[in-house]
Parts: structure tokens; sequence; C-alpha cells
């Protein structure tokens, strides 16, 4: 009966799609990783489980939001929310890629015919070719960058025989056709072909392989791994290994149908449960409360950076516990003091790292990397791979954003780092400089390891050329709503349109190169914006996606970009994007034929056949490669202005054209229509062992063509900003001091002097002091609770609150923190009352600074603190939280108006500039305040922790232990970084001793505070070990004196 029943159901679903246009699902299958074996082939422990790596990740901050994947899919299909705006979901998939090349063609190099070889009619047999620069291309600092010679190259595929057979010791030797030799003499190589082949051609299908293209060939596949043909020593990577030509390569998840996707080229990284996120925390413990999962949902959590549980875990030495680390890098900030700068944001040299500070209001950290990549190759009967896709030893470390606020809330931002990991590396950036760890130490590691336990080339890996990564991003308009309904799809009725646009800003010059896709006639279940320029749109509830490429690694090589001879990119410039390509999801690479709304099976499905040279022709859209391409290939994935003729004279191999689209074949099937999938990449580039590159992309929304546009140029804004928004004041640093009955707060200036990241600004307008009596879990009491016009709970109101004098405000420069500059160059007014566009919050009262600020400066370990504020409202003995926070004065319209009177009662308005925003950011409206963070433990430079009104004793009489006895299940004083108890009423100076009730040495302490009789023990022994519950010695020693003591520790 059940059978019965799941036949029905999926013969309906199948019906219901194929009515709506819906491609089918991914194809249920059984993950192999869970089958447990013992084996062994290479000498290293094999790489855990990706299954068990994999975890979620979520961007609700803005009206743009999406569910994140760490497999190489940032945004999946399987996944809801998946690209969301607003109320619908715009992206199928969004995916990165990698490629190599296999080969490099005979035809970029040049030949010279020494002989033909004829027979006895005279028809040539073979004919034999030098070539110059081939030879010098094979050789770089005496290593080489070519392992053999393939012949009869097609689709992927070819004549390629070992050294032992095709290579001859000298041109005398060779016999036959496809044999070859080195001149090392007169530095030629020389080949012979078949016939009267000239390798100048490109239709000569003649390469020089690259030495990743040549690897072991397969002798089987098991469940846990593919087992490869190591010869007879059974050492991989050695001559007697049985080799084959494997071709190009491209590392992707997309292409996968199965479900789960085991079978994907990007993996999580190994151990990136434990190195990247954590398990402990689920996606139903944090986002149980919104309408993408339930409390029931144990899928991992990548790391967030708003929520440190689902970070992972390190232990400090320091604090001499474990704690949660962010695993990702933090925002920067612009000084253009840094050595090196040239006071332009497109230098690097002008931004410095500022630790603590994240670059959005949530950040979503993962890793991944391409050693499973041959599990999506289909394996024949005779154990023979029909595909030829390999793992590159690259890793994948990325970052993705989501922005709450107003201006950006229509924006996501990819960033990312990529590794070569091929070989035992040392990390160095994309100039060569090292990349150094926390304690300055260069970051080395092994050469990945594969699935079988072992290493790429025996552990060297390879110096690859020649590389390009990109990403492709299938937008299906609409694909549901954002709750997963997908009764609104229609992905066989979209449209796609470029835009090109340099726009100046601040003296910068900025490019937005953007493609975008959108539903073609604005009809799919709802109505929203309809991309097709003849047809009205017929309504509002839904718009249009964007994508853009970024950042980008730097050529190595002249890049011409037209095919017009000249160079668009010299060696050491960033690429950006050199290629953008669409094709029809139906005819995406890897499909045998142009498959429809109907097909049966999918390339990519269980069972479903697929091309042979999936790998290359993704490889040749990435790098713009039209070589010896079939018929269909050139047709689905090359696009001239004129369909019909695609004449070749037309043709930019590295840019689509997008005229014509409506006699494209695929828009002429029913419905009118495209389902869009777009590829923009950057490359060919070389990438050595160890070298770490940028890459970033962004995807944006818009309500129609023109808000896109709009905010795709603050996107390009925010990316010369370092993919930051508007930014609050630097925090202060803070030092308290106590006593009796009284805390003073002591903080520095250095926030007066920080510029806004995006607008230049100095904005800094005050400070907020925060009281907190429960260690930072609350900052106040109920009245001191903050909500907002809708009754949502939105911050506190801070303790003390000090800001610039309406007199300070007015003369206040705009760019620099001072007061000399002429009256169009200043602020020119007070800001003062409630923030115009949070009323709920005080932008201050005109207090002055004066009124806190110390006479004479206050050093304190190097750091000068400017100001102090004295709490008397306070008990002796307690805990007191406080944290200082410096705040900006936001961002004001750049326009104000005025009404002036011209009598009898009448006014007349006059827009005047308002000279606080004079390049007109955030136009028309402006935008709040923002301040920084208040911190959450002691480790944080603005946040401290005091006891007042204990004063060091002048005796040992009162000297004691709080709380004793300490309960372990009592929480006291007990956080992810703290676990103490606390010597009180101690003198100025003593040492503690601790021991166990039979004597046991167990830590000793040293006391010497002028100011304070307290001293805390984090109940860890000499040996930094925690411990155990039992009865305790304390023996305090001070100026001859001793006091003896105890203490208890109960579970």
């Amino acid at each position: 009966m059940r059978v019965s029943l799941f036949y029905a159901v999926l013969c309906y679903f199948s019906f219901v799609k194929a009515n709506n246009i819906i491609r089918d699902l991914p194809v249920p299958v059984t993950d192999k990783f869970r089958n447990e074996f013992s084996a062994r082939i290479g000498d290293h422990p094999f790489p855990t489980n990706p299954m068990n790596d994999r975890a979620r990740g979520y961007l609700l901050q803005g009206k743009a939001q999406t569910a994140l994947s760490n497999y190489g899919n940032y945004i999946d299909i399987e996944i809801n929310p998946n690209g969301v705006w607003g109320e619908y979901a715009y992206l199928y998939e969004v995916t990165f890629l990698a490629g190599v090349p296999g080969q490099s063609y005979s035809s970029n190099y040049s030949w010279n015919l020494l002989e033909t070889i004829v027979d006895g009619d005279g028809f040539p047999i073979y004919t034999i070719w030098e070539s110059n620069n081939a030879y010098d291309a094979w050789y770089t600092d005496g290593d080489t960058n070519f392992v053999g010679i393939l012949f009869d190259a097609e689709e992927d595929f070819g004549r390629w025989e070992p050294d032992s057979v095709a290579r001859r010791s000298s041109i005398d030797q060779i016999t036959d056709a496809y044999q070859w030799t080195m001149d090392d003499d007169n530095s030629k190589l020389i080949i012979s072909t078949f016939g009267e082949t000239d390798p100048n051609r490109s239709s000569a299908r003649i390469g020089l392989i690259h030495p990743w293209a040549l690897r072991p060939k397969l002798k089987s596949r098991e469940d846990q791994f593919d087992f490869y043909d190591y010869g007879q020593d059974q050492e991989e990577w050695t001559e007697d290994d049985h080799y084959f030509y494997y071709g190009a390569n491209t590392a992707e998840s997309w292409f996968s149908r199965y479900s789960p996707s085991y079978n994907t080229d990007w993996h999580a990284s190994s151990m990136s449960r434990v190195n990247t996120h954590n398990t402990t925390v689920t996606a139903g413990d944090i986002f149980s409360d919104t309408y993408v999962t339930d409390a029931g949902d144990t899928y991992p959590l990548l790391a967030h950076s708003d929520y440190s549980a689902t970070w992972p875990v390190r232990f400090n030495p320091l604090l001499g516990q474990d704690e949660y680390f962010w695993p990702g890098w933090w925002s920067e900030d612009y000084n253009i003091y840094l050595p090196g700068c040239d006071n332009s944001r497109k230098d690097p040299d002008c931004w410095e790292e500022v630790p603590g500070r994240f670059v959005s209001d949530m950040d979503v950290y993962m890793e991944f990397d391409d050693r499973w990549a041959h599990r999506g190759n289909m394996v024949n009967t005779n154990n023979e791979y029909e595909q030829t896709g390999y793992p590159m030893g690259l890793r994948v470390m990325s970052e993705a954003h989501s922005y709450g606020v107003s201006y950006a809330e229509d924006i996501m931002f990819v960033t990312v780092k990529v590794r070569n990991e091929s070989g035992d590396w040392c990390a160095e950036d994309e100039f060569g400089v090292p990349v150094l760890d926390d304690n300055g130490v260069q970051v080395c590691g092994e050469g990945m390891i594969m699935p079988d336990g072992t290493k790429l080339n025996q552990g060297k890996g390879f110096d690859y050329s020649g590389i390009s990564l990109g990403f492709w991003m299938d937008g299906v308009i609409l694909t549901s709503d954002k709750y997963g309904n997908t009764g609104y799809w229609s992905s066989a009725d979209d449209f796609m349109k470029y835009y090109w646009e340099i726009f100046e800003l601040n003296n910068e010059r900025l490019l937005i190169s953007m493609a975008m896709i959108g539903d073609y006639d604005g009809l799919s279940g709802v109505a929203g914006y309809a991309m097709d320029p003849d047809t009205p749109s017929p309504g509002n509830d839904f718009g249009v996606v964007g994508c853009q490429l970024l950042d980008s690694p730097r050529a190595t090589d002249p890049v011409d970009l037209d095919q017009d001879g000249t160079i668009d990119i010299f060696p050491g410039e960033p690429l950006k994007m050199t290629d953008w390509h669409w094709f029809d999801w139906y005819s995406r690479p890897g499909v045998t034929r142009a498959e429809g709304n109907s097909s049966g099976c999918y390339a990519g499905g269980a069972g479903c056949p697929q091309a042979r040279n999936k790998e290359e022709i993704l490889y040749k859209m990435m790098i713009g490669d039209t070589t010896n391409l079939l018929a269909d290939e050139h047709d689905w994935y090359f696009h001239t202005p004129n369909p019909g003729t695609d004449a070749g004279s037309e043709l930019n191999p590295h840019f689509d054209s997008l005229e014509g689209l409506k006699e494209e074949p695929a828009f002429l099937r029913s419905p009118d229509g495209l389902d869009c999938v777009l590829v923009l990449s950057c490359g060919p580039f070389d990438l050595p062992v160890g070298r770490e590159v940028p890459f970033s992309f962004c995807i944006i929304f818009g309500q129609n063509e023109d808000d896109l546009i709009n905010n795709a140029r603050f996107a390009q804004v925010m990316y010369n900003s370092r993919y930051q928004g508007f930014t609050p004041p630097n925090r202060p640093t803070v030092y308290a001091m106590t006593d009796k009955s009284k805390v003073s707060i002591y903080w520095d200036d250095l926030a007066e002097s920080a510029t806004d990241v995006v607008t230049g600004y100095a904005d800094f307008e005050g400070y907020k002091i925060y009281k907190s009596t429960d260690g930072g879990n609350t900052w106040g009491g109920a009245d001191d609770m903050v909500y907002d016009t809708d009754g949502i709970f939105v911050g506190w109101r801070p303790y003390a609150q000090f800001d610039l004098s309406a007199e300070m405000d007015s003369l206040h420069c705009a760019y620099t923190n001072s007061y000399d500059c002429g009256p169009t160059e200043r602020r020119d007014h007070s800001i003062s009352g409630q923030d115009p566009y949070f009323p709920w919050f005080s932008l201050g009262d005109d207090t002055g600074l004066d009124v806190v600020r110390l006479p004479e400066p206050y050093v304190v370990d190097g750091d000068t603190f400017r100001y102090v504020f004295e709490d008397e409202a306070v008990i002796d003995g307690l805990e007191y939280t406080y944290s200082v926070v410096a705040y900006d004065m936001g961002v004001e319209p750049p326009f104000r108006t005025v009404y002036e009177p011209v009598g009898d009662g009448q006014f007349s308005a006059v827009v005047d500039t308002n000279w606080s925003n004079p390049d007109q950011w955030a136009n028309p409206d402006g935008y709040a305040y923002i301040e920084n963070s208040k911190g959450t433990t002691v480790l944080d430079r603005n946040y401290v922790q005091v006891y007042p009104g204990v004063q060091p004793q002048s005796g040992l009489d009162n000297v004691s232990v709080v709380p004793n006895p300490y309960i372990v299940r009592s929480g006291f004083k007990e956080s992810e970084y703290l676990r103490q108890v606390r010597f009180t009423n101690l003198p100025e100076k003593c040492r503690i001793r601790i021991y166990t009730v039979s004597g046991e040495f167990v830590k000793e302490l040293e006391h010497d505070n002028a100011s304070s009789g307290n001293r805390w023990w984090d109940m860890r022994t000499v040996n930094n070990q925690e411990v155990v519950p039992g009865l305790y010695i304390y023996h305090v020693e001070s100026g001859g004196k001793e006091h003896i003591g105890k203490f208890a520790v109960i579970r």
C-alpha cells in the first residue's frame, strides 16, 4: 500500500510540475559516506565524512534574506529561504566556481616544418615539426611546466602515451606520428603529427599537458573513496602508476541533482565542525522564532557573527580555559596615515583591520574545499570515468554579509579567499607577502589529504597556471514565496539585461558592471515587474535581481578583453570581471542534448547521461575559449547579436551579447522567455602552492531596473569601503578605579578623531555610559528599556550621556576633528535632541565634554585617558559592569528647508545646503546615528567590571574567600570566559598559596594593587587544570605576617 501511494503521489507531482513549468526536484539517494569500512591506501588519516561537516547559515537582517550552505552552493533551492527579497524567492542556486586547463594548445606556439614522411604513393604518413617558444614554455627556473603531449584531442580526451612509448631520445629516433623529443642543445621541442597536421592551427587538436591533468587512472569506485591504479609498488604518484589524461577541470556544486547532494565537487572542509563552527548549537536553538525553521531543527549552524555560541572553540592560555573565537576576518578602517598609503580607497595599503568589529550586521563564515571532486564523475561498468573531474586541492574561505540598515537592506556581499593547498604549504598573499597568525608566525600546513589518505603529487602539489575563479547565478523569478511554497514557480519565462556605468564619487571612479534577471511578462503567480520593454509592469509584488563580480585576483599575463589587439589588463592589475556568459538551464554544461520542460531524465540526476567534456566546457566559458567547439556548444554558450547567423566577426568570446535575445531558440520555445543562468568569472592567472587570492561578488535586488541600478551604485560605494556601510566611531579604551562608595570610569578620546568609512566625515558626537549589575546581561531596570513605535525592544537608555556643546557642534569641521575651517566646511548647527530617524534615541543635550574632561591626562600602562566619570550610586562589595560607547551624529539630509516670512502671514520655503553632509550621502533622507558595541566580556576594551569599597587593608585579620563554599552548579562569576572565586580584604601587597587538605600544592597568587583589596582566582591549578571539589587551605603572607584559612568547592 505504501509503495502504491508513493507512486501515485510521484506521478501527480510530476504532472503538476510539467504543467507549471517546474524543473524536477533532485533525486533522493543514500549518502554513501555513511558506510564505514576499514581500508587504507595513503600514509595519512582519511578526512572526515564531509556530510557531517555541513552546516547552514541564515542572513535575515535586511529585505534581502537567504540561507547559506558550506559545500560550494552559497544559495541552494533545497534550503529555505533561497534568495528572498520581501515576500518571494528569486534564486535557484548561487555556486562558486574554480577551473584549470588540461592542456596548452600547440597553436599558442610557433612551429616550423622540418620534414614530411611519405609512403610509396607519395601520401604523407607523418610530419615533423619544431618549436623554440614551446620549448621555452616547457621550462621555468629549471622545472617543467608540462609532462607530455596530447594528440587528437576531442571532448576533453585524446591520445596520450607515456614517455616510454611516445618520447624519443632524439629526432633520429622518431619513426611514426604521435611521438616527440627535446633538443636541449638547440632549445627546441620536436613533435611528429599524423599526415600533414599543422600544430600551428588549433584544428590540429594537439596540446602540451599540464602536470595536474595527468593522474593515476581509476581502478574501482569504493563507497568511501575512489581507488586508483598506483602500480605494483602501491605508492601513489610514482613512475609505475598507470597514468591517464583527465583534461580540464572545473569545481562546482550545482550540477548534482541528488538529494542529499553528496556527489558535489565542493564539500565542507574536513573537521569544519570543529575548526570553523561547532555542532553544539543547532538551527532550531537560535532561529526557531523565525519563519526559516522550528525548534526541532537539529541541523548545525555556521559561525554567525551575532551568535558567539555558533563559533568554534579553542583554548586561551591567558584565560586558562576554552573560549569561542571568530574564525573569519574583521572589518577594516581607512587610514591615510598608514605606511605606503597613496590616499586612495583602492589602495590596500590604506586599510587596517579592526579586531572585534564585524563587516556587516550579520557575517557568516564558512570553509569548503574540492578534495571530493572526483565523486561527481559517473563510472561505467568497466570502472572508467565517464567524466573527468578531479581535486585541485583548493580551500575556499568565505564570509557572507547581510545588512539590516535601510541603505543596504537590498544587498548581500560574499567575500572569498582561495588558497592553493594542493601541496605542503606556507601561506602568502597575492603580493607574495607571508600571511601571519595572531602570534606573527607565518601560517603553514600540510597538503590537502585526499579521501584515500594520499596527497597530490606526493605532497608537492601543483603550481597552477591558467586558473579562473567565478560564480554561477541561476535566477528563477519566482521560485516560491519566502516560506517555500512553490505555487509561484515559473522558471522558463524570465529575461535578462546587462548594465554598465562609470560614475565618480569623492574623487574616486566607480564601476557598475551588472547582469540582471527578472520575469519577462511580470506574472508569476502574482503580479510584479516585467522586464519586457514592450510590456507594462502589471504589479509591484516582486522586482528584479542582479549580480556583480567585485574583487578578483591580479593578472599574471597581459589580457586583451575586446580582441582589438590592445592590452586591457596588465600583469599585476586586478582582473575584475574578464568573462560573463549566459545560457538556458536546459542546455547547461553537462547536458548531452538540449533538455525541455518535460524531459524524463535531467543530466546530473541519478542514472541520467552526462557530457564527457562537462568540465572543459565550463572552463572554456570561464576564460572565453571557443577553440574546437561543437556547433551546439557554440550556440548554447557564446552569443552574438544575431543568433541566426552567429558570424565569427561579431563574437566577443569574453562577453556575450544580449541583443537578439528574442531570436534565441530557447526564447522561442513556449512560453516566451528564458530560464536564465549567468556565469561571471575572472582569469586566467597563476596560483602557486600556498598562495591566497581574493574574490568577491554581490547580489542586489530592486523593485525595478532603476531601483536596482541605484542599489548597485551604493553597493559599489560599500565595496570601495571594504563592504561596509556607515560606521560608528572607534570604541574608547576604558579603565576603572574603585574607592569607598565610588567608582571612577576613565576613557580616552581616540573616537573623536575617527572618520566614517563610507562618508569620510569626522562625525563623532558624544559618549554614552552604560551600567549593569548583572554582568552585562541587562543595562538597567525596566524603566531603562527603550521600545520603538511598534513596541519592539530596541535597546537601553544610557546611565549617563555627554555630547559636544552647541558651539562645538557648529564649529566642528565636516571632514576633520578640528574647528578652524570655513563656514561651508563645518556643521554650522547644534546636534542634539531626538534622533530624527529613531526618535526613541537621543543625540544628547549639548552638555559639552568639559564636564568630564580631566585637568591633565591620566596615563595607565601606556593608555592616555582624557575623561573621567565618577559614579557614587554604588554599594560597596557588589559587582558593577560599565561600558563606554562612542556615537556619531548620523547622516543628515543634504538639504534643509527653511521657511522665511514674506509678510501677511505668508512664508517662503528656502532650500539650503546642509553643510554637515556636503557630499549628499543617503540623499534625500539621511540616516540615523550609530554607536559602537558595548562589548560582552572584560576582553573588550570599553567594558570593565569592578567591586567598589574593598580597599587594601593594613592587616590580615579580615581576609576571606567569597563565596565560601563555592558551589559549581551555582554559576557564580561564570561566563564563557570566567569561573572564579575572590580573595577579599587583602593588603596592598601579599602572596597567596593554596593547598589541598592533604598538603598538596595547588596554586600561588601574587597581589599588588594599591586601589583594591580583591584578588580573583580562576580555580585552575599550577598545571592549568580545573580544581576538583573538596576542601582547600589558603595561606596569605604579607610583611612578615601570616593568615591561614580554608574554603570548600562543592559540585
